[in-house]
């Protein structure tokens, strides 16, 4: 209920600086109701990119054909991870957040969609992801699960979280939107 009366912060942007991703909270047969999972997509090695290897959610910048920015969510998650989330249930969104580091993500704002899926038949990388990860809500918040790491082009120190055996760590833009979404019901992870 908190997510769908949530009333988020939401930052203008031209269509060329817009992107999306999508909070996939998914139900499925194999875990608790009390206990529903995350999907993340681990980015596909490519040469230049500074965001190669690490962990994010489905999404990526919306075009022309896109009408809204729900829309880009929806099809770069089919694009991305081949999971149609046209009848999943859309329970709302988040603040929007603004690309901090130069680059491509400068003044680029992202706008995160939580969608409710009630199993997923399958994933289907494509050639932007390497893998497809998805994390239970309670190791997510296992405070035995938090890190810090080192950003390569500074020595500041952001939090993280630590998935599977600890090798894949959540951390920059998909840990703050994971900040906002879990604050929303009253889990608070430590501030970056």
């Amino acid at each position: 209920m908190a997510l769908i009366e949530n009333q988020p912060t939401v930052v203008s942007a031209s269509r060329n600086k817009q992107a999306a991703v999508a909070l996939i909270v998914n139900i499925n047969s194999g875990c608790s109701r009390r206990d529903p999972e995350i999907v993340f997509i681990e980015r596909a090695f490519r040469a230049g990119d500074p965001w190669s290897g690490q962990m994010a959610f489905p999404g990526g910048r919306r075009t022309r054909e896109d009408q809204n920015l729900s829309e880009t969510a929806c099809r770069e998650t089919q694009e991305e991870v081949g999971v149609d989330l046209s009848s999943a249930k859309k329970l709302g969104r988040l603040d929007d957040l603004t690309g901090r580091h130069s680059g491509q993500s400068k003044e680029m704002v992202i706008s995160c969609f939580v969608f409710l899926t009630h199993g997923i038949d399958g994933f289907f990388p494509n050639r932007e992801v390497a893998d497809v990860i998805t994390s239970p809500l309670s190791s997510l918040l296992d405070p035995n699960h938090q890190t810090r790491v080192a950003w390569t082009k500074t020595d500041q120190l952001f939090p993280g979280i630590r998935l599977d055996r600890g090798e894949r760590i959540i951390w920059g833009l998909t840990y703050r939107f994971l900040l906002r979404f879990f604050s929303l019901f009253g889990y608070y992870l430590p501030q970056d």
